[in-house]
């Protein structure tokens, strides 16, 4: 059987179709503990959310814990722990600008979503959405063809035309309220399909959830960003600003990304999440032979015992705190978070600890 693009390869391991979780990890020989059997650096997609801005390393995800970085870059809301790391974010952007034909795109796309972030009043109270329900299926397909209609007047005014109805647009647009996590996580990916399109498919083999968005808030928040970027992108990156590439972002994403977390024994701080596209084939046990570990922006992977051929290479989705829950608790969680039910042996086993 082929591998499917982008998935990890190793003499060590396998990925194979299971019975009920898709594709998995299978080991090819034996593996002795604590040995490593993946290290990823390359993140497809990323974004740190705004209240961590000004803390987090935009290229290595150091956390300063409280406090700011003081290599800024105030053009582009980005922050680093070094001059080094500053001047491998550059890199990429000079890499990304290259590949659509200029030198500085990717520059200015960063530049003109914070210059819409901070030039537009938000609410000081935000509308919270914990106890919001998940928008159904037709219920997001509804919302991005209206979308779609707004999206035809916004790219009309882009290429000269200018009308009551194209002008209309683009104010709606651009006078709504910025969501700084959907501008900034929608841009990574478009500039992401932009650079390496050879790479796009690896992100669409990827396990998708139909009903991505937790809210109909989230939802409406990346639809109204999605036109922004439309509205204020270079015109290198517009032919990669549509409906299919801003709707698989989130489709991709939501069983597949990674949180990025400060980086003590438990992770407590929630600081963003990103994709890592190889790391996606891992699946879950709460009984995890392998460990995973970020080190900057590498994720490395290694067995936490003796592994035999054929045995399934499993992590577990559940952070520092959720690992201690009882197995309803568990149960509860993963089905909440990635819609399945854990049928781990610790889930299933004889000495399962339920409420």
């Amino acid at each position: 059987m082929s591998q499917p693009p982008g998935s990890p390869i190793s003499p060590l391991f396998s990925v194979l179709e299971t019975p009920s979780s898709g594709r998995g990890v299978f080991a090819a020989q034996d593996i002795a503990v604590g040995t490593s059997i993946l290290a990823l650096e390359d993140v497809s997609v990323s974004v740190i959310l705004r209240e961590f801005q000004r803390e987090v390393c935009a290229w290595c995800f150091w956390y300063y814990e409280g406090r700011g970085w003081k290599v800024r870059d105030k053009s582009t809301g980005n922050v680093f722990c070094s001059k080094g790391c500053q001047a491998a974010w550059e890199d990429e952007q000079s890499s990304i600008s290259n590949a659509v034909g200029t030198d500085t795109a990717a520059f200015h796309a960063w530049r003109a979503v914070e210059k819409l972030i901070k030039g537009t009043p938000r609410d000081d109270e935000p509308i919270s959405d914990i106890d919001a329900p998940r928008p159904k299926a037709s219920e997001i397909n509804m919302a991005w063809m209206k979308a779609e209609n707004q999206a035809v007047y916004i790219r009309e005014s882009r290429a000269g035309f200018q009308n009551k109805a194209n002008r209309k647009a683009v104010h709606s647009a651009m006078t709504a309220t910025p969501d700084s996590e959907s501008l900034r996580f929608l841009l990574s990916g478009i500039l992401f399909r932009a650079s390496k399109p050879s790479a796009w498919p690896s992100l669409q083999a990827l396990a998708p959830n139909h009903r991505p968005y937790r809210s109909t808030i989230q939802l409406e928040a990346h639809i109204t960003s999605y036109l922004q970027l439309l509205a204020i992108l270079p015109d290198a990156f517009l032919p990669h600003v549509n409906a299919e590439v801003c709707r698989e972002i989130p489709l991709r994403d939501d069983h597949n990304s990674f949180g990025i977390r400060s980086l003590e024994a438990d992770g407590s701080e929630f600081l963003g999440y990103g994709i890592w596209i190889a790391a996606s084939y891992f699946n879950h046990s709460c009984s995890p032979n392998v460990a995973k570990r970020r080190v900057g922006r590498c994720w490395d992977f290694s067995t936490v015992r003796d592994i035999r051929a054929g045995e399934q290479l499993c992590i577990t989705y559940l952070s520092g705190d959720e690992r201690v829950m009882n197995t309803n608790q568990r149960r509860a969680r993963l089905r909440m978070n990635w819609d399945f039910e854990c049928a781990c042996e610790k889930c299933t086993g004889d000495d399962v600890e339920l409420d």
